[in-house]
């Protein structure tokens, strides 16, 4: 079965790089690491995670606070744990990653679909919806969404921001899984307005999985006792985890294999480009899934029960929609970029599509 579920895109060097930095780890270091390390950065590592987030270390140092964890779900798990004490309802694009509805479904929140077009949520939705309701989060993947790969430009984040700025005490939740695949991404949200932004940041993607170390930067005081939830979810990020993360933050190999990603998906996207001709989808040039939808009555549960028995595990769209759309699927290369097998799972997926 190929699994084109999964879009964590992967390459040869990544083992390479892991294998020789603990090589390079002198007998001290190597038994430091031992130890689980601290839930907040120190200075220098502060540092450096600024640098690499491209946000002003001063901003932060005044505005926000910095929590290292293993994973960007263990980040979304934790800040939904704090703020369901006040908050019950979040806000969210129409279309939206289901690890963060499944993890806001179990922590008891109503989550709420937000008008989007082709930038991502409409500035005019937004201001409705925080009207209208006590939700006081709103979660976004402004830069190649999943599953939609828009990317939101500036314009839009800035009438976003001045909507937020109407009202008090609301935050923007930003999941920035993908920002790795954009070239010349936008500013974030957290570097343009840090002390209204949930900042998540993990290595799964930009690296590999195998690196499970993630950062929280959040307005200060805004999620007291997140330590607590921390301990108890993963007693704590892995301290060679957390240190082999802030090697690479420092020099020219996570650079190297985030441009060789890129490098690979746009070769991607013009193979897509030329199958996928005449079917509606949607495929930055630089991320590794593609958001297509259906036409001509055929159904997401439908196309994905066929490619089952093709040997070809896709979600159906229905688990991304808030509101039940049954007219899309993502397809990701992430785990299966490589594979011989690839190219005709694409062919198989545009006939079937084109045969309706």
């Amino acid at each position: 079965m190929l699994n084109l579920r999964v879009n964590y895109p992967s390459v040869k060097q990544e083992m390479d790089v892991f294998q020789a930095y603990t090589q390079s780890l002198a007998a001290p270091e190597k038994y430091a690491l031992l130890q689980p390390p601290g839930y907040a950065p120190d200075e220098a590592a502060t540092k450096v995670i600024c640098n690499w987030l491209q946000v002003q270390e001063e901003d932060i140092r005044q505005c926000s606070e910095i929590a290292a964890v293993p994973s960007a779900n263990n980040a979304l798990f934790c800040i939904l744990s704090v703020l369901r004490k006040t908050n019950t309802a979040i806000g969210a694009e129409t279309f939206t990653f289901p690890g963060f509805r499944f993890c806001a479904a179990e922590l008891g929140y109503q989550v709420d679909a937000i008008a989007c077009d082709e930038e991502g949520i409409l500035p005019v939705a937004l201001q409705q919806y925080l009207e209208t309701s006590n939700s006081k989060l709103v979660y976004l993947q402004p830069t190649v969404h999943n599953p939609t790969t828009s990317v939101m430009s500036l314009q839009r984040r800035q009438e976003i921001i001045a909507v937020i700025k109407t009202f008090k005490d609301v935050y923007l939740l930003e999941d920035d899984a993908y920002r790795f695949l954009h070239a010349d991404p936008p500013p974030s949200f957290l570097q343009l307005i840090p002390e209204r932004t949930f900042h998540v940041y993990s290595f799964s993607k930009a690296f590999n999985p195998i690196l499970k170390a993630a950062y929280i930067v959040y307005p200060k005081g805004s999620l007291r006792g997140i330590d607590n939830i921390i301990g108890f979810t993963a007693s704590s990020a892995c301290a060679l985890f957390i240190d082999f993360g802030i090697h690479l933050m420092q020099g020219e190999q996570l650079k190297n294999i985030i441009k060789e990603k890129q490098r690979i998906a746009l070769e991607w996207h013009a193979r897509v480009k030329e199958l996928f001709q005449g079917l509606s989808y949607q495929m930055f040039p630089g991320s590794f899934h593609i958001w297509l939808k259906l036409e001509h009555g055929l159904t997401s549960s439908a196309l994905t029960s066929y490619l089952h028995s093709q040997d070809i595990d896709v979600p159906d769209g229905a688990a991304f929609a808030v509101n039940g759309d049954t007219e899309h699927v993502r397809i990701a290369l992430g785990t299966a970029w490589h594979s011989d097998k690839m190219l005709p799972a694409l062919t198989t997926i545009a006939a079937a599509c084109k045969r309706c």
